[in-house]
Formats: structure tokens, sequence, C-alpha cells
């Protein structure tokens, strides 16, 4: 009989994945700010969206598993991705500083309501991910402002 994962082997597995999931935010960043054509910011926009929806999982798992507290959680992990949807039609540099901003409180939600009971790796990875996003995404509106 083999043995499974380890703590440990599951937790170099999400941190690789966590930060695989930066990359293409890095990568279109740079793109962009190194005189990059202008869809980069688009996809930036694009990629940021499908980031935000995704990490509303984090809010559903941590409030599904504590189903005797308050249901905030999983209300604030929908509104948080519907105020999101007009970054569909706002002008580039707008939608990316309104993704900074949700998911500055998608971070604050997932610490207020859930984060104390999250390991404490998991939380430091979540807090520096979540810092790197929100600068490139600031970055990525001063790119497309200073444009204008």
């Amino acid at each position: 009989m083999t043995a499974g994962p380890t703590s440990s082997d599951w937790q170099q597995t999400a941190r690789l994945l966590g930060w695989l999931g930066v990359l293409p935010f890095v990568l279109m960043v740079v793109l962009a700010w190194t005189g990059g054509p202008n869809w980069v910011v688009d996809l930036v926009v694009g990629y940021g969206l499908l980031i935000l929806a995704f990490m509303g999982g984090t809010l559903w798992t941590g409030a599904i598993e504590r189903s005797k507290e308050p249901q905030a959680p999983l209300l604030a992990s929908n509104l948080i991705v519907l105020a999101a949807l007009p970054a569909l039609l706002l002008p580039l540099g707008s939608a990316a500083l309104l993704l900074a901003v949700l998911f500055t409180l998608h971070w604050l939600a997932e610490r207020i309501w859930i984060g104390h009971k999250q390991a404490g790796w998991y939380r430091r990875m979540r807090t520096a991910i979540s810092g790197v996003v929100i600068v490139l995404l600031v970055m990525t509106s001063g790119v497309y402002f200073s444009a204008l």
C-alpha cells in the first residue's frame, strides 16, 4: 500500500498553483508597461474578473464548513462578483481600479469571516497573492490612463 500525499505536499502544490495563477497578471502587466498592444489591458481585466469569480469559492467553502455561523460570506461572494460585472463595460483603467477594490473587499471578507479558521500558511499566501494582484491591477489602470 502506498501512502497518499502529505500535508506538506498539499501545501506545496497549493502554493505553486496560487503563484502560477498570478503569473498571467505579471506577464500581461509587464507587457502593457513595456509598450505592448492595447488589447493586453483587456486581457488583464478579463483575467481579473475570472480569478475574482474563482476566489469567491473560498468564501463559499469557508461558509459551508461553518454552517452554524452567519451566511454573510455566501452573500458577500456573490455580491462581489456581481459588482465586478460593470468592469466589462467600463473604460479599461476604471475597470482595473474597480477590480482592485473588489479584490481588496474579497480579501477583507475572507479575513473577517473565515480567515481565523484558515491555516496560517494559507492566510499568509492569500495575503501576499492578493497584495500582488491588487498592485498589478492598479498598475494596469496607470498604464491605461497614462496612454490617454
